[in-house]
């Protein structure tokens, strides 16, 4: 009833603002906090230079560069010429959401059913159905930075009178800032969105760390909203926990998760999260009247090719890793870079401080001069304004070229 009820003050807020304006105008509850996105920005600005033929370098988009596995490619052509083109449940097909499950409990210790699982049209739909099943006129949301763009335009689009703060990983370390956190907590906490490993800065959160903040949800009663795609793309040797794993089975914790990422499926759209019992019921309607289900010959292809206990990126990551020494071997080299280096994912996140310029100037000064396409750290939280995403997912000869460009325009700023 509380929900129905935020959901009524949500339009009797606009009705009110409506009758309020001089010219009775629509006013809609817009935040301004919900714009463009940098990522995207920034990536057409490339596919422009590249129309008019200029020649581009593109390590912008977080899209891996291997191809996607031949058994689901020919899977989606066995489902389709089978005819099955109808609906699904809301939740997903059933033998997809099974797989899930059964993945869940292999990789993650995460314990559900499959009735605790909803498939999504990519992992962010996912968190805008959950953050539209969760908030009510009011709550808070404590954000670890820096974050995905889409979650503070996500947060507002589900509840434009929400509450949003935001706490800073160290700067050096990337520990999690959990005295901050704790410290912010309070009656109207309703959330927690962390994202490990993460993106921009391709940190693992500890396991401690990861304790201690299920241990103050119980304690505080609030959930953590887990974003986990990039589960598979570990450098190194630190170890991916996910938080869902601390309790019998999902209450304080919803996992988001995707295929995006591990299996090169960016652009089918294909993702999922776990869903404690109370948030499932309001979730499943609003998939309902969003988007009926997630298109049902994708699912029906990966639940019938996907073998969760397939390692389809072993040979991906030892070359991710060999170009993250590339770039390693080129920070050394580079005056006025630095970075703490990715344990997982794909990018690295170089601080550009000791430059003295701010991360759109510099990368729109490096796009117009060199053709050499990033991502402000701007776009991942204000205070991250000193730094810049490069993607080294491309191939070897296309970051090499574009490494030594950055350094040639990172030196027409320390003359």
């Amino acid at each position: 009833m509380t929900w129905l009820v935020s959901r009524h003050y949500t339009v009797w807020q606009t009705i009110i603002s409506f009758a309020n304006t001089s010219k009775g105008e629509l006013k809609l509850l817009f935040r301004n906090e919900i714009g463009v996105s940098l990522t995207l920005q920034f990536a057409e600005a490339a596919n422009a230079r590249r129309a008019s033929g200029q020649p581009i370098l593109s390590l912008g988009l977080g899209e891996p560069d291997f191809d996607t596995p031949p058994e689901l490619i020919e899977a989606v052509t066995t489902v389709l010429k089978r005819g099955n083109s109808g609906y699904s449940n809301p939740l997903g097909v059933l033998q997809l959401r099974g797989k899930i499950r059964d993945k869940l409990a292999i990789d993650n210790q995460i314990c559900c059913s499959e009735q605790s699982i909803l498939v999504t049209a990519g992992a962010k739909q996912a968190l805008s159905i959950v953050l539209m099943s969760m908030l009510e006129p009011g709550d808070e949301v404590i954000i670890v930075s820096p974050h995905f763009v889409s979650f503070v335009p996500q947060i507002y689009m589900a509840e434009p009178t929400a509450v949003v703060h935001t706490v800073h990983v160290d700067k050096k370390s990337h520990a999690l800032p959990f005295e901050q956190i704790s410290a912010l907590v309070n009656k109207r906490t309703k959330a927690l969105l962390i994202n490990s490993p993460n993106n921009p800065a391709g940190y693992v959160s500890l396991r401690s760390e990861l304790q201690q903040l299920h241990e103050l949800a119980e304690e505080k009663d609030f959930y953590i909203i887990s974003d986990e795609v990039y589960e598979k793309l570990i450098l190194g040797v630190d170890e991916h926990v996910s938080i869902g794993s601390f309790e019998p089975e999902p209450k304080r914790v919803v996992t988001i998760n995707g295929f995006s990422k591990s299996h090169a499926l960016t652009g089918w759209r294909i993702g999922y999260c776990t869903l404690p019992q109370e948030l499932k019921v309001r979730a499943v309607k609003i998939q309902q009247h969003m988007n009926t289900n997630t298109c049902t010959f994708v699912q029906q292809a990966l639940a019938e090719s996907w073998d969760p206990a397939k390692d389809y990126l072993g040979s991906y990551n030892a070359k991710l890793a060999g170009r993250l020494s590339r770039v390693e071997n080129w920070l050394i080299g580079t005056q006025g870079l630095s970075a703490k280096l990715p344990s997982a994912g794909f990018f690295a996140f170089i601080d550009i401080s000791k430059l003295g310029v701010a991360s759109n100037q510099f990368c729109a000064q490096l796009l117009e001069s060199t053709g050499v396409a990033t991502t402000p750290g701007l776009a991942f939280g204000n205070d991250w304004d000193d730094h810049f995403r490069l993607s080294f997912a491309v191939q070897d000869e296309v970051l090499d070229e574009a490494l030594v460009r950055i350094a040639a325009h990172t030196r027409d700023y320390l003359v």
